[in-house]
């Protein structure tokens, strides 16, 4: 049930999301995910222009075809238009991967190509050579949840604020990757939500408490 607070025009908002997206994704084999390989960067991947779950896994399949030993550590998605509820509009996309072969993990970024409209835009891979410390986790070749999912399930535990960002990470001593929103307005904080559990999580002067679903 939706709590009363709610106006529905903000509830019929956020279902119109949920039925033009195709919130049931199909598990999908990475290596089914179509490439144009004869293309260089910079690049644009139309496979999964709506998905944004597969626009990363294809990604990372391309920077691992020029970096072979690259492991996907975190993704940064930002809105270049302020805050939002359509997650579509969080196109500044930033992927950065760790090279475990080596001893001091230069970084590799993947991000959007200036001013992108919609995900897959890509600039060429830069390497950061300065040192990372490897706090963080491998997110692997494919998160489990799609953005559109994630952020019916923030509605679904009363987290309706807008958000202008969201980092993904898997850092040491968690079970899974957990999707970092930054929300807008006063008084709001972050939304953490588990990719695997679907677990909401609000925290508010460092402090995080579970959200049950409505």
């Amino acid at each position: 049930m939706i709590p009363n607070h709610f106006s529905i025009a903000t509830v019929a908002f956020f279902l119109l999301i949920s039925v033009t997206s195709g919130l049931t994704i199909p598990a999908t084999n990475l290596h089914d995910l179509s490439l144009d390989s004869g293309h260089t960067f910079p690049i644009t991947f139309n496979a999964h222009p709506e998905n944004f779950r597969l626009t990363i896994a294809a990604a990372v399949r391309s920077v691992q075809v020029q970096y072979p030993h690259a492991q996907l550590n975190r993704i940064e998605a930002t809105s270049i238009s302020g805050p939002l509820h359509n997650p579509r509009g969080l196109t500044d996309l930033r992927l950065f991967f760790a090279d475990p072969s080596s001893l001091f993990s230069p970084a590799i970024l993947l991000k959007s190509k200036p001013h992108a409209t919609a995900w897959g835009q890509w600039d060429a891979p830069q390497v950061l050579r300065e040192y990372r410390p490897r706090k963080e986790l491998e997110l692997g070749d494919i998160l489990t949840s799609d953005i559109v999912e994630v952020v019916v399930t923030m509605v679904r535990a009363g987290q309706l604020a807008p958000f202008v960002a969201v980092d993904v990470v898997k850092e040491q001593g968690m079970t899974e990757a957990w999707w970092q929103f930054q929300m807008s307005g006063r008084g709001q904080g972050w939304v953490w939500v588990g990719d695997e559990s679907g677990r909401v999580e609000v925290e508010r002067h460092g402090t995080r408490e579970r959200v049950a679903l409505q």
